[in-house]
């Protein structure tokens, strides 16, 4: 008794289907963009920790500044070890790495209490690196986050100097500026994600390219 064999169905005309992982593709993004944010936060304990021994008003402030630095180069030393490790390393310690980052830089401004205040700037490397590594939308909560806490810690020091329309200005640019720089780093994710999506369509229409190709050598020869 000769057994049933089993058909491999040929090719489909409409060409090989497709079925892509995006959260897969979204994961390798974080992955890849990871080191940005690592050494995006050890330029911000450098600078910092320079910008508070130099700029600080009281030893009080250049106390809890030196804490706050002290915290983040301890949290991104674990995140170094483990890149370096590649070790798997879970999304919510990476996101909440960089809310503290958002929220250490607001509280050296606080501490300060000026404006303008040149501790403003280290929001740039932290939105920077944000943006290259996250989605675009999880991209626009750190923005909102920092534009709103800057704005708020603006406030008061200009309203101490009566509201002068220069700092108001000033604020304004401030705040287009700390838009403008996530903005350019999510245009670049998204054209990096977009690569990273055409190679894996590439490779899946490649590879069912390949098993049709057998699938066809095998019924031709039987």
């Amino acid at each position: 008794m000769t057994e049933p064999t089993t058909r491999r169905k040929p090719p489909d005309d409409r060409g090989p289907s497709i079925d892509i992982d995006l959260k897969g593709v979204i994961t390798d993004d974080i992955k890849a963009g990871l080191p940005v944010v690592i050494y995006a936060r050890w330029v911000l304990v450098v600078a910092g920790l320079a910008f508070t021994l130099w700029n600080a008003d009281s030893f009080v402030q250049a106390q809890i500044s030196v804490l706050i630095i002290l915290v983040l180069a301890v949290g991104n030393f674990f995140l170094q070890v483990e890149v370096n490790r590649k070790g798997s390393i879970p999304k919510y310690i990476v996101y909440g790495a960089s809310i503290v980052d958002i929220v250490a830089i607001s509280g050296v401004l606080a501490l300060s209490n000026v404006f303008p205040a040149s501790t403003y700037v280290f929001y740039m490397p932290a939105l920077l690196a944000i943006s290259v590594t996250f989605s675009t939308a999880n991209t626009a909560k750190f923005t909102i986050g920092a534009v709103v806490a800057y704005a708020l810690l603006a406030i008061a020091p200009i309203n101490d100097h009566g509201g002068d329309k220069a700092m108001t200005t000033a604020l304004l640019i401030h705040l287009i500026i700390l838009v403008s720089v996530p903005f350019c780093g999510a245009v670049y994710w998204r054209l990096e994600r977009a690569r990273r999506v055409s190679e894996i369509e590439t490779d899946l229409v490649e590879q069912q390219l390949t098993d049709n190709f057998e699938t066809t050598s095998v019924g031709g020869d039987a």
